[in-house]
């Protein structure tokens, strides 16, 4: 009879997860302090341990932050629907009741929407400000012809 015992995650220090999220320890630690991230533990005084789900969520508010320029209220928000998509992806893998993952389904709904909108939302930001400076470089181009 072969048992299959789940090892507990691995946790690695602050300096680790610095390193492997290219992150420093000090905005590991302001992230920690504005609600973006809470260690999944703590051990002898001060000293955080990080889990492998703690460095994804880190890589999420770093590709937010960095590749889409979302402020750090907009991360906050954004890291709100997911904590509610992955409770409900949880609670929908958990069962196999059709009618109960239907309801899930459309729980999920409005939260993918409110992200989809604030990604819409930046993009068209970003999009209008590339078509003001694509009309000044043309400016600029027919000035020089």
């Amino acid at each position: 009879m072969t048992s299959t015992l789940q090892r507990p995650p691995a946790l690695r220090r602050i300096g680790d997860v610095a390193e492997a999220t290219t992150l420093t320890p000090r905005t590991i630690r302001y992230y920690e302090e504005l609600g973006l991230l809470k260690p999944a533990a703590h051990v002898s005084g001060a000293n955080r341990r990080y889990d492998d789900e703690d460095v994804e969520r880190l890589q999420l508010i770093k590709r937010l932050r960095d590749v889409v320029g979302l402020s750090l209220a907009d991360v906050r928000t954004f890291l709100e629907t997911e904590d509610e998509r992955r409770a409900l992806s949880r609670e929908y893998h958990s069962t196999d009741d059709p009618a109960r993952r239907a309801k899930l389904l459309e729980r999920v709904v409005p939260i993918l929407r409110r992200r989809v909108d604030l990604l819409e939302s930046k993009l068209h930001s970003v999009l209008a400000l590339l078509t003001e400076e694509r009309a000044r470089l043309e400016r600029v181009e027919a000035l020089r012809a």
